[in-house]
């Protein structure tokens, strides 16, 4: 019976997610026990069983200490579970999008959206409705590629397109766990993911297998449906108390949960999960800022220092000349590759300048909290203005 708690508490310690409010969860241990989540509960359902019926052949009866074991170790093995696979299933493959018109009657217009776009299709993801499932996506894709989906981190303000494939294996993704206030799904080898990175643990931050990042940018809600009339909007909709009592009670039973965690995460400047390993002063904790990297040079921009700047910015990033710009019409920030040998002078949401047309930077993690960033990128520079190449 010892021996099940001990693994029972280990369990809960180190999926149960909103534990770390409490305890403190390393890296190392949290990576085994995604690694090992079914071995560990059901070593510990086994320990815990045998203990009970232990005590129950040697005649010792089903006394306070039998019953408060087995009820407490039920309880640390079974609620991460259900935390993670029924709170939070996620939508990769069966998420519902509906048409602005109908988004309108649920987001305001000034609601800053997660746009996904490819060949003219668009997506708007709302904070508030990706929260809690944290993948989105459809079995066909996104203007005819698969399994374009976006992955989304409260805790980490970031919404991050995904082809969730790599080596041309499509990935099966669970969410499972946060680290430094970040992400981690798990793929059906039971390999963990990083959200930054996009890459597999064993294969490290750095490696060519990887999930591609898909451009992601952020606009307010009116700007995606001036830039997108037939845009989608994803809603995710509670079901009705008679479709299915139970998910309709334990879904509202989620949804307050959440809201009771991430409201004052996002208002106040404290963290809610004190899992950081950078702390950088450069910024406050939580000011939002567009981050992204070439190779392995890596900066971050302000949406002010980019306003202050007139809206344009021409920088080198990693070797290649990079336009960072914002679109007063649409309200939003956008990244762009410039190859043209030539510094910009002008350049519109549609990547449209005065050299051509730009490619967005894919890996752009759009109004992502500093504090968050600078964690998994530390060697990141602020707001550079350097010159071209």
């Amino acid at each position: 019976m010892v021996t099940g708690t001990l693994i029972a508490l280990r369990y809960f310690r180190d999926l149960g997610d909103i534990t770390q409010v409490f305890l403190g969860v390393k890296r190392k241990s949290m990576i085994f026990a995604i690694r090992h989540e079914y071995k560990l509960i059901f070593s510990g359902l086994a320990c815990v069983a045998a203990g009970a019926l232990i005590d129950f052949q040697h005649g010792v009866g089903w006394g306070w200490s039998t019953k408060g074991f087995l009820g407490l170790d039920l309880f640390l093995l079974g609620f991460p579970w259900i935390w993670l696979h029924i709170g939070l299933r996620n939508q990769q493959s069966k998420a519902k999008f509906y048409s602005i018109e109908e988004a309108k009657k649920l987001i305001r217009p000034t609601e800053s959206v997660i746009v996904l776009e490819n060949n003219g299709e668009a997506r708007a993801h709302p904070d508030y409705y990706i929260k809690r499932p944290h993948l989105a996506g459809t079995p066909e894709g996104l203007g005819g590629e698969k399994n374009i989906i976006i992955t989304y981190c409260c805790m980490t303000h970031l919404g991050l397109g995904y082809k969730a494939e790599i080596d041309g294996e499509p990935q099966d993704l669970t969410v499972i766990a946060q680290i430094g206030n970040n992400l981690i799904m798990r793929n059906a080898e039971g390999e963990p993911i990083q959200q930054m990175y996009g890459t597999r643990e064993c294969d490290g931050r750095y490696s060519d297998s990887k999930m591609e990042q898909w451009p992601t940018y952020r606009m307010t809600f009116r700007g995606f449906e001036k830039a997108f009339p037939n845009g989608e909007v994803f809603v995710n909709r509670i079901c009705s108390f008679w479709q299915n009592p139970f998910l309709f009670l334990f879904d509202h039973m989620v949804e307050m949960a959440f809201l009771l965690i991430t409201v004052p995460h996002h208002k106040q400047e404290s963290l809610l999960f004190n899992t950081m390993d950078v702390i950088d002063d450069r910024l406050l904790l939580k000011e939002q800022v567009w981050g992204f990297n070439v190779g392995r040079d890596s900066v971050a921009y302000t949406e002010d220092f980019i306003r202050e700047q007139n809206d344009l910015i021409n920088v080198n990033v990693g070797g290649r000349d990079i336009v960072v710009a914002y679109d007063k019409n649409y309200e939003s920030v956008g990244v762009y590759y410039n190859d043209s040998g030539e510094p910009v002078s002008n350049i519109d949401f549609w990547g449209e300048s005065d050299r051509g047309k730009l490619q967005r930077v894919e890996n752009v993690k759009a109004a992502c909290y500093w504090c968050v960033w600078v964690n998994y990128f530390p060697e990141t520079d602020l707001n550079r203005l350097a010159p071209q190449s």
